[in-house]
């Protein structure tokens, strides 16, 4: 090697080693906020790392430990949870939000995604069912629809619901205002098929603060309901609905169905007063409001009092005593401060929520209403008639001021409970839980069996092909010193139709095949350590031909490319969820099959792979989001192995070039290292979806070895074609096949052989096949199976590749241009009208279409010259 070659090589050894550690050190060395401890935002509250330390049980949402929670109803078209907890810098007990009932399509998406966007904070979900229907026309058949979506929804999400039944309902502002009898009826009907289905969800009776009921002159009263038209309204007997009637027991369902109380109390202003006539010294107001002011002294206290507001002879009732305390429920708060931005005269806007917030989290009334759980925030910025048809801000988590006084109170408040309060989610075990495995839900000994009876099986194909090269030795691979190998072609070819077969999803005997046949096995460590192979006989070429930089240019240009096809796969997929006909919840998220590390008890659970996607379109976007996006972090699941070949590809020329300088011991050397440190610590190098599924530090061994077998193929084929190199692979891949078998016979027959010990073939599976790690047992395998397809395909190529070559050969050379277009065909199928994934036939044709379409593509050669192959 000359001088300047070796410089040359030198120079790119160690740019390259500087590339590398420069990317690392970028993409590593920020962590994104959904990687903090439990997927919170940094906390600026310490009550947030307190209530952490008592999770709830999800099942029991009633059992609500002692102690304030806070939550806030937010503008959902506009907002997010995630998105409000990032700019207030605490996690909420729980969110609300408004939904339509009886449930539509719609109603039952925004049901699904209060619970998505909840499960990763670990909060509640409380609901706020707003009837459509007059509520005489409800029926049980309703109920027991909402009962079930919650069901569904709350197994999938483990999700806890709280539900307020059409609130306000002594008002006259809703159509359901003022009809105690319907009401009662409904509620009780809601709560008979909610609580009969639905552990996980309460239900809560939340009327509206009675200062001025009845309301005839309330802002928004609906027509027809003036007082004196319901006569079960008449609570006093005097013949008239007015102030002296009760403004609740009317509407009361009953003790048996209501599990929490609520009452809506905002600050709209302040009433004015009149002159103190009463023996009692209840206060005379006059009716009118001033908005836009602070609130009173003690108003929230005279409020729960029900003193404040309320007319001369109208009843005053301590709801929270009464209702709460003495039913031995909990209270939940629906408030808010109004803040008028066209009022001239207005207090500053961080005055008077922070004075209301005070009053609301005052320690004396903790202490005097310990029932009162919740109290949950308007986020919302709309007209009001109170404020002349002003759009007023009720909202604490967008202005500064506003949002300091949030923080400052609950930082203070003692016995405030924020989140998480349920099970959260964490986005590593949405990653965790795609790794998709065979026996999902069945026994250790059935894929003990499945994976004995593929080794046997392969084992004898293999001693079938040593036949037939003395039988028939016309058919055997006639191109051993060709530089491009067909025989990895056509097994590429067939594995990625594996892969493809697999993401769809459907019933049909090549899914059966794709999922089954390689044993412990899947096709995504033969595709990774396949493309380690082509990668070791493709570089050192690249590297002869051109020169050390030139070739590390390449490489480096081809992982940019991969990298930016990558990021337009991500995006191209979620823009296409945003289609109002598409559903792209099959890529989109991923349902728990039990096979992450949170085990069979998430069986159910779905996942989203997208959860800061939405945070991108705000202005600015905030860094996380870009990270996650950047990191890929966020992606279909059908598509989350791509991140690792964009790392490994950088890997390459470092690779090589320890190869060229005949350090392949080295390498193998560190590569185990790193196996097996990351087996005993788990090592998270970059925070990338991939990451969760495929750990970097443990897959890079099977994609190592490819590099050092592509490398070195020539040699290791002519070693092992030889007598002695012949035996000694069959004498392994017989004593491989022949121990299984034998453990095999001895668990199912009852041999009790004396050199097995008693139960290490029902251990043995854990031990070192289970498909969520890549146990030593599955890099046997792994091996086992490629030198069993190579001599298989050796000694039978030509009626192999007669019969299949002209399908997988094409699909082969171009692996990575089918990998990237497969996911939008799985999106396809998940959008087929009426499809069974149960059905066989479905499948079948299902599986021969889109595998032709894709090879018709790859022969047209459609898009070539933008999606990399």
């Amino acid at each position: 090697m000359s001088a300047t070659v070796t410089t040359a090589t030198a120079a790119g050894l160690r740019a390259l080693v500087l590339l590398l550690v420069l990317v690392t050190g970028i993409l590593g060395g920020g962590t994104p906020a959904h990687a903090l401890a439990g997927n919170q935002p940094a906390a600026t509250v310490d009550a947030t790392i307190s209530a952490g330390a008592e999770q709830l049980p999800v099942e029991d949402p009633t059992g609500l430990a002692k102690g304030r929670y806070f939550g806030p109803e937010l503008d959902w078209s506009a907002d997010n949870a995630r998105a409000y907890a990032d700019r207030t810098g605490i996690t909420p007990s729980f969110f609300s939000r408004p939904v339509a009932y009886p449930l539509d399509a719609e109603a039952e998406r925004d049901l699904a995604d209060l619970a998505r966007q909840d499960a990763p904070l670990g909060a509640l979900a409380v609901v706020t069912l707003e009837p459509s229907r007059p509520l005489e026309e409800l029926t049980t058949a309703d109920a027991e629809l909402l009962a079930d979506t919650l069901a569904r929804i709350g197994d999938e999400f483990r999700t806890s619901f709280f539900l307020r039944f059409a609130p306000e309902m002594n008002g006259t502002w809703h159509s359901w205002g003022q009809q105690p009898d319907a009401y009662v009826d409904a509620f009780r009907a809601v709560a008979g098929a909610v609580h009969g289905r639905v552990p996980g969800a309460a239900l809560v009776w939340a009327p509206s603060y009675a200062a001025g009921y009845p309301f005839t002159e309330a802002y928004g009263a609906v027509e027809g309901l003036e007082a004196g038209s319901v006569t079960a309204l008449d609570t006093n007997g005097n013949g008239l609905i007015d102030g002296g009637d009760d403004p609740y027991a009317p509407y009361y369902p009953g003790d048996d169905v209501v599990d929490w109380v609520g009452l809506s109390m905002y600050h709209f202003g302040s009433y004015e007063q009149g002159p103190t006539t009463s023996a009692d010294g209840t206060r005379e107001y006059s009716g009118a409001i001033e908005t836009s002011v602070l609130p009173e002294p003690d108003k929230f206290a005279d409020q729960l009092a029900g003193t404040y507001g309320i007319a001369p002879g109208a009843p005053t009732i301590d709801f929270a005593k009464v209702y709460a305390a003495g039913k031995d429920k909990r209270f939940l708060v629906q408030t808010a401060a109004l803040f008028d931005p066209e009022d001239a005269d207005s207090a500053p806007e961080a005055d008077i929520k922070a004075a209301w917030l005070d009053q609301l989290f005052d320690p004396t009334i903790a202490a005097e209403y310990p029932e009162l759980g919740m109290v949950a925030w308007l986020e919302a910025s709309r007209p009001e008639p109170e404020a002349e048809g002003h759009i007023v801000d009720w909202r604490l988590g967008v202005e500064d001021g506003a949002t300091a006084a949030l923080t400052d109170t609950l930082g203070i408040s003692a016995d405030l409970r924020l989140g998480p309060v349920t099970d959260v989610i964490r986005q590593e075990d949405a990653n965790e839980s795609t790794s998709q495995v065979w026996q999902s839900g069945a026994s250790t000994n059935t894929a003990m069996s499945w994976l004995v009876a593929s080794v046997v099986g392969l084992f004898l194909l293999v001693l079938l092909a040593g036949l037939a090269r003395k039988v028939v030795p016309q058919w055997r691979y006639p191109n051993e010193q060709n530089p491009r190998d067909m025989r990895l072609d056509l097994l590429r070819g067939w594995i990625i139709t594996a892969v493809v077969v697999t993401h769809i999803e459907v019933a049909g005997p090549w899914s059966f095949v794709a999922l089954n046949i390689v044993g412990a096995i899947t096709g995504a460590e033969l595709f990774v350590l396949l493309s380690g192979v082509v990668m070791g006989m493709v570089y050192p070429i690249a590297v002869r031909k051109l020169g050390p930089m030139p070739a590390l240019k390449g490489n480096m240009k081809r992982a940019l490319r991969l990298y930016l096809t990558a990021l337009g796969v991500v995006i191209a997929v979620y823009l296409l969820s945003l289609v109002p006909f598409i559903d792209a919840s099959v890529i989109t998220t991923f349902t728990d099959r039990g096979t992450g590390d949170t085990g069979e008890g998430a069986v159910g659970r779905v996942y989203d792979l997208y959860p800061n996607a939405a945070r991108l379109f705000d202005y600015p976007p905030p860094g996380y989001a870009i990270q996650d996006l950047l990191l890929l972090s966020m992606g279909p699941w059908t598509f989350n192995i791509m991140g690792l070949f964009v790392v490994l590809t950088l890997s390459v020329p470092l690779l090589v070039e320890l190869l060229r300088r005949k350090l392949w011991w080295l390498l193998l050397l560190v590569s185990w290292a790193l196996y097996v440190l990351d087996s005993i610590v788990h090592v998270r190098v970059l925070d990338s979806q991939f990451q969760d599924v495929f750990p970097l530090l443990t897959w890079q061994v099977i994609f190592v070895h490819g590099i050092v077998i592509g490398f070195y193929r020539r040699r290791i084929i002519d070693t092992l074609s030889r007598s002695w190199g012949k035996l000694l692979i069959g004498t392994l891949l017989g004593l491989y096949a022949l121990g299984l078998g034998l453990l095999w016979l001895d668990s199912t027959f009852r041999l009790q052989l004396p050199f097995i010990p008693a139960g290490f073939y029902e251990s043995l599976y854990d031990a070192g096949y289970v498909r969520v790690f890549m146990q030593p047992g599955r890099l046997i395998d792994l091996a086992f199976f490629v030198v069993a397809a190579h001599a298989i395909l050796t000694s039978f190529w030509k009626p192999l590749n007669r019969a299949f070559g002209w399908l997988y050969i094409p699909l082969g050379q171009s692996s990575l241009y089918v990998f990237i277009v497969h996911v939008f065909f799985v999106l396809a199928v998940g959008n087929l009208p009426g499809l069974d994934r149960t059905s066989f036939w479905q499948g079948l044709v299902i599986h021969a279409v889109v595998t032709l379409i894709i090879w018709a593509m790859v022969k047209k050669k459609v898009l070539f010259s933008v999606i990399p192959n």
